[in-house]
């Protein structure tokens, strides 16, 4: 059964293949959109079967697999998940199945546009699983070739400009990365002379103090621009504006979620003295951002831009928690990433509904579907009351987590009460944007030029009920999420160092 994750990563591509082969005749796709669907469900299906298998109780890497693939350089396919990684498989292949349904209506050149939304798939879970460095790099590459493509041929307004943007900014960190990993290999092979690209095995080495600070950078660049941190966010709003909203699902769902994963995987058992000296200031520029993103966000007219800069705030608070630096906040903010994705995919499903309907998405234009569209009226407010942080749905546990582990963290002590009240302020801006978003389309009168707009159809509804469910799920019943999530949260911080360069003081983890 080993093999099972194997089969989740490359179901994908599999079916991407399978689409590209088919031949499309008189543009019907009905063929091609079955293949993806078939092969986005059975990744899936796949995935909950990863949950099934795995351990709860069990803190390492399970269900691995590993076969030689560069023997003379000792490189291998190494994949396996823990607690953390688990999570965010289960949440990608689930939001690909989604943005795969939520495809159908595209046409042009469709059988290339749900190829290549397979592809963004199996990168992004490549990246979650890989437990060779290399493979890491590989999968952290194949997801922005695919993501390129996608908004420069399929986007809206100046694609080409948010591409070249986007592109730029994470070719470089992808750059500076690949050049950190192969530095910790050398490093450890100064050590212990044998070559490895191993993941869990390259952790276990101490870095010297006196390069940390360089081969921190190198990492954290790349991270801090995927996830975005602030002030490396200013790809995002031009990228998910012009991005299609079913490429826009994984985008912002799962694929952003990479950067915060690189930084918990790789940045906290490496370089714990850099984390503690400038953890402060990386801190600082998170609650910026949160607080940037939630100002910025009660400004916008555009819903679609609105959301952009409201997830420049929510995956602050993501990176918030990792630089606490404790148990409270890392789980909270593996937690965010999930609800995140959920909330963030499904307001942006709600949006690409109405701009169906209606022909825009400019919030001056929008009003009283409350009347026309009651269905949609209900699962909207249920989902922005999530995004504003209502106790009992999942948006407020996760938040709660990361303000209680800022709260306690020694690394924050002395400004975590200024941390925790600017969060809570971006708070109080989420529930203006988030009610101001809701009551302006739903609340006023409706216009007379929308009098023939239809509620939600089957097909949107079954878009839109699993999301409402797992924010009412996760919200009053996150156990289930947080027992697999703690043991491999506990055991980044407290991972010991087995390979230590002479000279270097002994020490282990935290």
């Amino acid at each position: 059964m080993n093999h099972l994750l194997t089969a989740v990563v490359f179901l994908p591509i599999v079916g991407a293949i399978v689409i590209v082969l088919t031949k499309v005749v008189r543009n019907n796709n009905e063929k091609v959109i079955a293949i993806a669907i078939g092969a986005s469900f059975l990744t899936f299906l796949g995935a909950l079967g990863l949950v099934v298998l795995f351990d709860s109780h069990h803190h390492g890497m399970q269900l691995v697999t590993s076969l030689e693939w560069v023997p003379i350089l000792h490189i291998y396919y190494k994949v396996g998940v823990d607690g953390i990684s688990l999570c965010l498989v289960v949440l990608t292949a689930f939001l690909g199945a989604l943005a795969i349904y939520f495809s159908q209506d595209y046409r042009k050149h469709l059988k290339y546009f749900l190829s290549l939304i397979l592809l963004l798939e199996s990168g992004t879970m490549g990246v979650f699983v890989a437990m060779d460095s290399i493979l890491f790099y590989v999968f952290w590459e194949l997801m922005l070739i695919p993501a390129y493509f996608l908004i420069g041929i399929w986007g809206e307004g100046n694609k080409v400009y948010a591409t070249t943007k986007f592109v730029i900014y994470t070719l470089v960190g992808s750059l500076l990365m690949l050049v950190g990993l192969i530095w910790v290999t050398m490093i450890h092979f100064d050590v212990t002379h044998t070559l490895t690209f191993d993941i869990p095995t390259l952790l276990q080495t101490q870095i010297p103090v006196d390069i940390q600070l360089y081969l921190f950078a190198f990492f954290f660049l790349a991270f801090a621009v995927k996830l975005p941190i602030f002030p490396f966010h200013s790809w995002l709003p031009h990228a998910y504006i012009s991005c299609p909203i079913p490429v826009l699902i994984l985008i912002t769902g799962a694929m952003s979620k990479a950067g915060a994963y690189g930084l918990i995987r790789f940045c906290l058992p490496l370089f714990p003295e850099t984390i503690a000296k400038w953890g402060m200031w990386i801190a600082t520029a998170a609650v910026g951002g949160i607080v940037y993103g939630a100002w910025i966000a009660v400004t916008q007219r555009d819903l679609k831009a609105l959301v952009a800069y409201a997830s420049i705030s929510h995956l602050g608070f993501i990176a918030l928690g990792i630089f606490a630096l404790n148990g409270q906040g890392i789980e909270g903010s593996v937690l965010q990433m999930i609800n995140h994705g959920i909330i963030a995919s499904a307001l942006f499903i709600i949006i690409g509904i109405l701009e169906k309907r209606l022909r825009t998405r400019n919030l001056d234009q929008i009003r009283g579907m409350k009347t026309q569209m009651p269905m949609l009226y209900g699962i909207f407010m249920l989902i922005a009351l999530a995004a504003l942080g209502l106790p009992g749905l999942n948006g407020f546990v996760g938040e709660f987590l990361i303000l209680m582990g800022v709260w306690e963290s020694h690394l924050l002590n002395g400004m975590a009460g200024l941390f925790v009240l600017g969060a809570g302020l971006a708070i109080v801006f989420a529930s203006v944007y988030m009610l101001f978003m809701f009551q302006g389309t739903m609340q006023e009168p409706l216009e007379k030029k929308y009098d023939d707009v239809k509620d939600l159809n089957p097909k949107e509804l079954g878009l839109l009920i699993p999301a409402c469910i797992l924010v009412v799920a996760i919200g009053l019943y996150p156990k289930p999420v947080i027992d697999r999530i703690s043991p491999a949260v506990d055991h980044v911080l407290h991972m010991e160092k087995k390979f230590i360069p002479s000279g270097a003081d002994a020490g282990g983890g935290h």
